[in-house]
């Protein structure tokens, strides 16, 4: 789900910082944060990495953070030595600090989202998330949430 908020009439700054997110994209110098390193957020940072960008992996997870910098993937679809690719060029490093996001130019975010007895998706990650990238927002974000969730989360949950 791919959600841009911007004013109803574009103003001359928001054309400036959309033709500069452009030209970031362009050049492979946008910065990039994936939130959430699991089986969707870990290989979705890495296709960024391979790509030429320079890709921030945030999970609140020490161990698994830990275990991705010395180069073990603990997502059976990547392999270690792909990893290590991608750290050793300096593409991709992964952290539990948040400040990562800081001076991000887009943020991914892809964190679970279990369904509970009702079998409605349990939001708490998303909200977590939502509120560690509200910490960091800032003019020119793009923010995306690649959790898989009910329509209008965008709207309902994060907007707010």
């Amino acid at each position: 789900m791919l959600t841009v908020f911007s004013a109803p009439v574009p103003s001359q700054s928001d054309n400036n910082m959309r033709d500069i997110f452009l030209s970031r994209i362009n050049d492979r110098s946008a910065r990039v944060v994936v939130v959430g390193l699991g089986y969707v957020g870990l290989p979705l940072a890495l296709e960024f990495a391979r790509a030429g960008f320079k890709v921030a992996g945030y999970d609140v997870n020490d161990s698994a953070v830990r275990a991705l910098m010395d180069g073990r993937s603990h997502i059976q679809d990547i392999p270690d030595a792909e990893l290590r690719r991608e750290l050793d060029r300096g593409t991709f490093h992964a952290s539990s600090d948040e400040s990562v996001m800081a001076d991000a130019d887009a943020i991914l975010i892809a964190v679970p989202t279990p369904l509970v007895k009702t079998r409605d998706p349990d939001m708490r990650y998303v909200l977590a998330a939502v509120d560690a990238v509200a910490r960091h927002c800032h003019p020119g974000l793009l923010t995306v949430l690649e959790s898989t969730t009910y329509p209008g989360t965008t709207r309902e949950l994060m907007q707010p």
